[in-house]
């Protein structure tokens, strides 16, 4: 009787980590491929570029998220969420990484994609952490990319109110066809309101037309402060959707010969060929403007193919053509002003 009871016992105690890890996922992605650039910036002007892509199509990323129930149809939920660079196996670099009002480095903040804790209802949720803004949300909805190609494309980069923010607190409300979403972040300095965000989205759908709108303000000094509004619709036609947004980042320095603004207008198609291809062709155009005068322009047009391979494994294909004058900055690609560079990327996404 006695070992009967021990192996009940024993078998529990085994039984135990198992129903815990069952509650987590372990996920992540790793993209790779081969691109050809005819243009970059070098030491004695521009040439062309061969690199061994790390993320093109989806950034890479790895991490760990679960949900318990705690009856009555709540569930508390956590989320941990860290980049990384598939050739090196070092954390995301800072431009990928960075958001207001904290900005991490390479070597630290092991999940700075995404950390946070909270409780969810069947309508609701409410987040404490590191995570996306509502700007970034937004323009999810519309971006002709669907945030695919971001190491191309400027919008994880231009007018989102940073795509991250830290020491935040994140409330979503979903009713109907729509929903609205709102974040807070907190400066964390004595008597020093600085640093701190308020954002506000919502979106609706009528029909296969859906509309976002987001609204932040970012107080990033005693003088200066940061104001993002975007805006923009997808409209979906069986097999073919269409989206088209525009956004603008307007920062005020205290100094009226300093103040920006940065203006985007995005436009796109994506088309379902098949149940494993799928075309998209997208179009940026940010303006940069120093004290209401035009200081530079930057367009970016990009056509890319997917075709999925399974579940998980997608073979792309894209070419993408960017322009930049004045003085407007060269991005990620390291591009030179001028009539701009061509760029030709494949690879292989996997998700796991």
């Amino acid at each position: 009787m006695n070992k009967k009871l021990l192996a009940v016992a024993v078998a529990s105690v085994l039984a135990a980590p198992a129903t815990a890890l069952a509650q987590v996922t372990l996920f992540g992605t790793i993209d790779a491929g081969i691109r050809n650039q005819s243009k970059a910036i070098t030491a004695t002007g521009d040439a062309s570029v061969r690199t061994v892509t790390d993320g093109l199509r989806t950034t890479n990323r790895w991490g760990m998220r679960g949900s318990e129930d705690l009856g009555g149809g709540l569930m508390a939920n956590f989320w941990l969420e860290g980049g990384y660079d598939n050739g090196t196996g070092l954390n995301g670099a800072p431009s990928a990484i960075a958001a207001l009002p904290a900005t991490p480095t390479a070597t630290g903040l092991n999940f700075a994609r995404k950390s946070v804790l909270g409780l969810s209802g069947s309508n609701w949720s409410v987040d404490v952490g590191r995570d996306y803004t509502v700007n970034f949300k937004a323009q999810g909805i519309y971006d002709p990319m669907s945030y695919t190609y971001t190491g191309i494309t400027p919008t994880a980069t231009t007018n989102v109110a940073g795509t991250r923010s830290s020491n935040m607190v994140t409330a979503g409300f979903r009713f109907g066809s729509g929903g609205v979403r709102i974040d807070y972040a907190l400066s964390e300095l004595a008597d020093d309101p600085f640093g701190t965000r308020t954002g506000l989205m919502g979106d609706i759908a009528f029909g296969p037309v859906t509309v976002a709108l987001a609204y932040s303000t970012v107080d990033t000094s005693a003088t200066a402060s940061q104001k993002t509004t975007n805006v923009g619709v997808a409209w979906k036609l069986g097999a073919l959707t269409l989206r088209a947004g525009m956004s603008n980042t307007d920062t005020d320095t205290g100094v009226a010969a300093t103040a920006t603004e940065t203006p985007m207008m995005v436009l796109g198609v994506q088309y379902a060929i098949s149940p494993t291809w799928n075309g998209r062709i997208g179009y940026y155009n940010t303006k940069f403007e120093t004290a209401g005068a035009e200081t530079g322009e930057r367009k970016v047009a990009i056509i890319a193919m997917d075709y999925v391979m399974s579940k998980r494994t997608t073979a792309y294909f894209e070419f993408d053509k960017t322009n930049i004058s004045g003085t407007a900055p060269n991005g990620v690609l390291g591009l030179p002003s001028g009539d701009g560079a061509v760029g030709l990327s494949v690879g292989l996404a996997h998700a796991f």
